[in-house]
């Protein structure tokens, strides 16, 4: 087995001018599992609202069935009565089922170690292509996230905005997808002897035996043997997929910790412990136990920017709702968070997070002055506040726009804003997912923003933007993700 950080540092010294392509399977190599089996969901679901129960029941039927026999002639007959099961369907209609079942299901399951992979061709120069038997309904929302240039893929027939129920030939499978592939390698004046394919089926060896850089991910057994026998490399990825036990264990007892950190808050006030040292108490016990359970470990670049002057109000970019854990265990103490009022219902953090004293945020209310004045209120006492100035979390950690309040509040109150860049958060618990994965989390702290120096809201606030921007980008693909396998 090859390690990831190993083939990162062959692509990124591929670079030599001339034009090459780097081909990506989508199912088990970008993505966990199989994007068809979240797009049959979605047709489930639509289905059984239309009262179409026995539609419904045939689609999960056929793709239940190809994941047990993954032979070339069955996935054909899938691909054939999945499309024959759209006929009169509206295309927009499968379009917006397959931005439903990748906001609710493939989204969280993009493969950290893959979006190190694309980034790291992207950086060689080479052109990036998605070639997959799935529909350009299931793979257009994942390149699109992942700014890949071009998807060949399954096609099916439209007439008048509608599926007739048939297919557009050659299916994009086995010998179809080295067809397409030799297309855009002619189209971007290239060679596929020069290109790199990476698959982790048996069923794409003609197109694995036709580039000059083969690369198996995930392999199937079959492939297995056709990698050692032919010295290709082979990557394992394990930041998505099927949970461990040891997943499963490190998230209940995360959630035990987020209960009883409740606990002790409650029995703190109950035996007279004073406000502020009570909070304290169960900031540094989510911190510690909590980040201890969950698995994740730290490297902090800038950690003296943290205490350099407080009262501060510390800005973060939203990755994860572990990013609590990470803030408690780095900040400790003397700190109230801003958090959006949804979350004082639930029921899991709501009761923690109004026993710490968390400034709460209506969104839809257009006069926050109410808001503004509880947080200087925090500030005039000592205690710095913790802000996420974009206000929501992305897929892949890509940075959103940055709101002003953060900035006004430290010019107003006279208070240093102190960044914290937070890489990788997301490898530990995705946007979207349940279960917590062990991880090593980067941290980079910049140096404060003294007020003084805020002479434009929002010039000081576009500039730290661009700035946690830059610092993404250049980490993303040189950061080696969590157990890249060696």
């Amino acid at each position: 087995m090859t390690s990831l950080e190993q083939h990162l540092t062959v692509v990124e010294q591929s670079r030599d001018g001339r034009p090459v392509v780097a081909f990506f399977d989508l199912d088990r190599t970008l993505i966990a599992g199989y994007s068809i089996i979240a797009i049959a969901g979605e047709i489930v679901r639509l289905a059984a609202r239309r009262g179409e129960l026995r539609r419904a029941a045939r689609v999960m039927r056929d793709v239940l069935r190809h994941r047990v026999d993954k032979s070339g002639s069955n996935y054909h007959r899938l691909v054939r009565r999945v499309t024959r099961a759209l006929q009169g369907v509206p295309e927009s209609t499968l379009t917006e089922i397959g931005e439903a079942a990748f906001r609710n299901s493939v989204a969280r399951s993009i493969y950290s170690e893959a979006i190190s992979l694309v980034e790291a061709h992207r950086a060689a120069g080479h052109k990036l292509v998605i070639v997959t038997a799935a529909s350009r309904y299931q793979a257009q929302p994942v390149a699109r996230t992942l700014g890949i240039d071009e998807v060949c893929c399954t096609r099916l027939e439209v007439e008048e905005g509608k599926f007739n129920g048939n297919l557009i030939a050659p299916l994009c499978y086995g010998e179809g997808k080295t067809l397409a592939a030799r297309r855009m390698a002619r189209q971007y004046k290239s060679h596929l002897q020069r290109c790199w394919f990476y698959s982790d089926s048996s069923d794409d060896l003609p197109l694995l035996r036709a580039v000059g850089h083969p690369v198996a991910v995930n392999a199937s057994d079959k492939l297995g043997v056709h990698a050692r026998s032919n010295e290709w490399p082979q990557l394992q990825f394990n930041t998505r997929g099927l949970p461990s036990v040891e997943s499963m264990a490190r998230t209940l007892l995360t959630a035990q910790t987020l209960l009883a950190t409740t606990a002790v808050g409650m029995l703190g006030r109950r035996f007279g412990v004073g406000a502020n040292r009570n909070a304290n108490r169960m900031t540094q016990l989510l911190g510690d136990v909590g980040a201890g359970v969950a698995g994740l470990e730290f490297d902090v670049e800038g950690r003296e920017h943290l205490h350099q002057g407080r009262p501060a109000i510390f800005v973060f970019n939203h990755q994860s709702l572990l990013d609590s854990v990470v803030l408690a265990h780095l900040l400790r103490e003397d700190v109230v968070a801003f958090c959006k009022r949804e979350m004082a219902a639930n029921p899991l953090v709501g009761p923690l997070l109004r026993q710490v004293g968390t400034v709460f945020v209506d969104r839809d209310d257009n006069n926050q002055a109410a808001v503004l004045q509880q947080a200087r209120d925090v500030l005039a006492s000592g205690r710095s506040l913790v802000i996420a100035p974009e206000g929501t979390r992305s897929v892949l950690g890509e940075i959103q726009p940055f709101k002003h309040g953060a900035f006004y509040l430290a010019r107003k109150a006279d208070v240093p804003l102190v960044p914290i860049v937070l890489h990788n958060v997301k490898d530990a618990l995705p946007k979207g997912g349940l279960l917590i994965r062990p991880a090593r989390i980067r941290i980079t702290v910049l140096p404060p923003v003294q007020p003084q120096s805020i002479g434009s809201v929002r010039g000081a606030c576009a500039a730290l933007e661009e700035q946690y921007i830059q610092l993404l980008g250049r980490s993303r693909h040189a950061a080696l993700p969590l157990r890249a396998t060696a």
